[in-house]
């Protein structure tokens, strides 16, 4: 059929002659039937109305619909053609509407890539209008796997008609299937290492390597087991990468690479890194720390990490004197935590030290510790150091000896003899043993810390008084024991445990008054004037023309202390401390409900910070409330011993004598001390 566009009409005017074929025709026609006989024109219209009432156009029917059918075809690539995974692939087709009057809209062409019995769309593309009917593009390939697939262009007219190609059949070619079993990415190794590939060449054998290098060595794999397995291994050393000749050694993190070629010349390029380990694991943040000073339990930790995996058995600890393998304890430390190990150990199994010291057994000081951890690949390390050990409690002294302090001027100049806890001056001040008290005095304690001894050590390491674990007790019952032997060695430990702390005035018997006591920071001076009393000692009278001044109302002129230039408080006393009141508050036997005109026995119990335990000796002090007298007066009748010896079976205590350390130095130098001695 002809379109009308295309349709010849052949008339005359006035309708004389009239020759016509389809659309044309039938407009002659109407104009021949309508038109005048004459051939005037048409009058003007009038009126409102329009004239024609079609959609197609002014006056007439609308035009038929757009005809034909879309016709594509694939001019390029050929069928069965090869693409390699990656590229790609360039499209040339024909597309164009047959029989009839549509055209191809150039925006519709499209080209689709399909695999084999899927009709899912993988790739596709738009192709551009070359003139002439012709649509060209490329199309990518992706990283589909080899094998068989599709090409599918299609196409729209302008009037919506739909068309496309047939199928075209073409070939992936993704390249060889390289697996790489070992090694594994960023795992360590050390040595000789293995190298095991698969190598598939897929449909498009047969395969060029695998090939491979170990930063960029050359490594040889050879085809091991069944060849269905495409299965190839290597061997390489680690610590000889390239011999005879002398090179770098590889170390930290390394790249293997690994291809193959097929038979298209398609290559697969694998990389893996891994890590070269010949080094142990890392030990850190370890305890005890060097140089802490430790003692009863103490915690072994580190934590230790690795690359490649730390063997959790492998982690201990050696603690002990490297000289005597006899004295040596090897702990083993159990995870606790991502990269953290750790385990107790109780260091009075270690030195052996007792408590208090004596100057016949010998006793470790400074022992090593040496942490020592083994990684997955056989790799160890080991860190190792001295700490020191603490296992000596603090003295503590109610009633301490008078003493002298010293200073070097022309010569060594020594001070009055004077008392580190009080004047005994008046009423109130802080008693002796067995001395009658009034209702309200001071309560003081000389308390310093004590380490392990040792021949020839210049300087016991000491981990100081604990202020949380240093109070004082005032049991107001004669008859019972306030401190005891809990371990029948014959020294006084412990608080008698039969009794009750209490924080408040006792209302029973088996109630012991417990009040923490606070440390008076080291000042003043002792008198240097001269003394003419001064013994035969090593040092001169002082030359001061002055008394010193006290350091608070009525109280002493020095406040002592100890270790280097007297950096720790060795008087202990109760709270408030405070410029007005610089040795603390006094004790009131009435307002703690103190049972007057009768003894009460009086103790220290304190602790170092590596829990080391101690009791004074007891004071033992009868109060009188009332009439206060002269200080340094003797009590009437006998004072209670105060001290007992505790039965852990029988939950009993034995009244009895146990032994307790004294202060018995004689002259501190200025403000400092010397530590504890050993017990005579």
């Amino acid at each position: 059929m002809i379109s009308p566009r295309f349709a010849p009409a052949i008339y005359r005017s006035a309708c004389v002659r009239f020759a016509c074929v389809g659309f044309a025709c039938a407009l002659g026609a109407l104009a021949c039937t309508k038109g005048n006989d004459n051939n005037n024109p048409h009058p003007t219209p009038s009126g409102t109305g329009a004239v024609g009432t079609g959609t197609g156009g002014v006056g007439g029917p609308p035009p038929p619909p757009p005809s034909g059918m879309v016709t594509v075809t694939i001019q390029m690539p050929a069928a069965n053609a090869l693409a390699l995974t990656g590229s790609l692939l360039p499209v040339s087709v024909t597309a164009r509407v047959d029989q009839g009057t549509d055209v191809i809209d150039p925006t519709t062409v499209k080209a689709v890539v399909t695999a084999k019995n899927d009709t899912a769309e993988l790739e596709s593309t738009l192709l551009a209008a070359q003139g002439n009917d012709t649509f060209t593009g490329r199309v990518s390939i992706g990283d589909h796997p080899s094998g068989d697939y599709f090409l599918t262009v299609s196409a729209v007219s302008s009037g919506g008609l739909k068309g496309s190609s047939d199928p075209l059949p073409f070939q992936i070619d993704a390249g060889p299937q390289l697996f790489v079993r070992t090694p594994l990415p960023l795992n360590s190794y050390k040595g000789l290492l293995v190298i095991e590939v698969v190598a598939d060449p897929g449909m498009f054998g047969p395969l060029d390597g695998p090939h491979a290098t170990v930063a960029n060595y050359p490594v040889q794999l050879d085809q091991v087991g069944n060849a269905a397995d495409n299965t190839y291994r290597g061997i390489f050393n680690l610590d000889d990468p390239m011999p005879p000749n002398v090179v770098p050694r590889l170390i930290d993190q390394q790249l293997l690479s690994v291809w193959a070629t097929d038979m298209n010349n398609k290559r697969v390029d694998v990389h893996v890194v891994f890590v070269i380990d010949e080094a142990g694991p890392q030990i850190t943040n370890t305890t005890p720390a060097p140089g802490e000073i430790v003692g009863d339990f103490m915690q072994v930790s580190a934590t230790i990490t690795d690359p490649a995996g730390v063997l959790d058995s492998s982690v201990i600890a050696v603690i002990g004197d490297d000289t005597k393998p006899a004295d040596q304890f090897t702990v083993t430390l159990k995870p606790d935590g991502v990269g953290h190990y750790s385990v107790l150990f109780d260091t009075r199994k270690l030195t052996g030290c007792p408590d208090p010291p004596s100057a016949s057994e010998m006793c470790i000081v400074y022992p090593t510790v040496s942490f020592r951890a083994s990684d997955d690949l056989g790799n160890e390390s080991a860190v190792g150091y001295v700490f020191s050990v603490d296992n000596i409690a603090p003295v503590a002294d109610l009633d301490p000896p008078r003493m002298r302090s010293y200073l070097i001027q022309d010569t060594v100049r020594c001070s009055f003899e004077f008392d580190p806890l009080s004047n005994n001056a008046i009423p109130g001040d802080m008693p002796g043993d067995r001395n009658i008290v009034p209702q309200i005095f001071d309560l003081r304690a000389r308390i310093e810390d004590d380490g392990n001894q040792a021949p020839g050590l210049k300087g016991s390491p000491i981990s100081l008084v604990d202020p949380d674990k240093t109070a004082v007790y005032i049991l107001d019952d004669e008859s019972q024991a306030l401190i005891v032997d809990t371990d029948g060695d014959g020294w006084c430990d412990a608080i008698n445990p039969l009794l009750v702390p209490t924080t408040e005035p006792p209302t029973n018997n088996n109630q012991v008054l417990k009040i923490r006591l606070a440390p008076v920071k080291p000042a003043g001076g002792a008198n240097f004037m001269s003394d003419s009393a001064l013994p035969n000692a090593f040092c001169s009278p002082g030359l001061a023309p002055t008394l010193p001044q006290p350091l608070c109302d009525l109280e002493p002129t020095i406040a002592i202390g100890y270790t280097g230039q007297a950096k720790q408080p060795a008087i202990w006393t109760l709270e408030d401390i405070n410029p007005a009141w610089c040795f603390g508050r006094q004790f009131d036997t009435l307002a703690n409900n103190i049972t007057d005109n009768s003894w009460a026995c009086i103790a220290v119990q304190t602790a170092d910070n590596a829990n080391n335990i101690s009791v004074s000796a007891p004071l033992r002090v009868y109060v009188q409330q009332q009439n206060p007298i002269k200080p340094g007066t003797i009590g009437p009748g006998t004072p209670p011993a105060c001290t007992g010896t505790y039965d852990p079976v029988m939950k009993a205590v034995i009244p009895g004598p146990c032994k307790t350390r004294k202060f018995n130095d004689y002259y501190c130098f200025n403000l400092e001390c010397p530590s504890p001695q050993l017990p005579p």
